[in-house]
């Protein structure tokens, strides 16, 4: 069969966009971009070496969910954290799981769909250590996902409007730190015992290292000042401390028994 001219650049156009799906499409004219500023092959070693530490803690934390009742309730959503973002990096370090933004960067879909997913259920364990009702939650997740779609949008976008999107995700962000620091600390400190200082070492942990998340973007995917590679490298080290370390925190705080929650 003979393709008309037009049918066989359609045909050529889906092709090349399915292929910058799955990561190969550097050296395609995509947005009019001459360069396309891409993961080293330190950035792609790092993807790799952080996967391998997820998978790890997922394991870890896994195991010590199925030793009660009450050490699952908390451990099995930190096990899906670390077991999700294991995946989603797995996909960026074997070279999928990206797109070229725009402003001619690689842009980490799969780092977006992985937070999307994983935030809500570090609000979901954080919830059920401070004791919160089922609404409270519902109302914080809801918020989250909505902060990371902003900064999904934003990404993919130049010009003032990405700035837009910045200041909607952050308008979402602060309704959950000013959550997590009043109402949700004092729920938690009402409940006292051990519930109450796990979670104040989570909470503590986690304010901190998402307060830093939005900071890098606006040097990442926002003016565009870290190269990919250093983003691969904070955003790496920021994920395994608000997932793994968030993990084992609770993983030692479950084995002295969660009876009260």
């Amino acid at each position: 069969r003979h393709f008309p001219k037009e049918e066989a650049i359609s045909s050529m156009s889906a092709v090349q966009q399915l292929t910058m799906l799955v990561g190969e499409g550097a050296k395609l004219d995509v947005h009019g971009c001459k360069t396309v500023d891409m993961a080293s092959s330190f950035g792609k070693a790092l993807l790799e070496f952080i996967f391998i530490v997820m998978a790890a803690i997922t394991l870890l934390i896994g195991v010590n969910a199925g030793k009660s009742k009450a050490a699952g309730k908390v451990l099995y959503p930190a096990t899906f954290t670390c077991g999700i973002a294991a995946i989603a990096y797995f996909a960026m370090a074997s070279g999928g799981g990206w797109v070229i933004a725009p402003d001619c960067r690689q842009l980490f879909v799969a780092r977006y769909l992985d937070w999307a997913i994983t935030t809500p259920l570090i609000l979901i364990d954080l919830g059920v250590v401070a004791g919160v009702s089922k609404w409270d939650i519902m109302a914080l997740v809801l918020s989250d996902v909505l902060m990371v779609a902003c900064g999904a949008f934003g990404a993919l976008t130049v010009g003032n409007v990405k700035w837009v999107w910045w200041f909607f995700g952050m308008a979402w962000f602060l309704h959950i730190i000013f959550a997590l620091g009043k109402s949700w600390a004092e729920a938690a400190k009402s409940r006292g015992g051990e519930s109450g200082a796990v979670y104040s070492k989570l909470a503590g942990i986690t304010v901190i290292v998402w307060f830093a998340y939005p900071i890098v973007w606006v040097f990442a995917e926002g003016f565009g000042n870290f190269s990919v590679t250093f983003e691969v490298l904070i955003y790496g080290v920021l994920d395994l401390i608000a997932k793994c370390v968030f993990g084992l925190i609770l993983m030692s705080g479950a084995s002295s028994g969660y009876e009260a929650i």
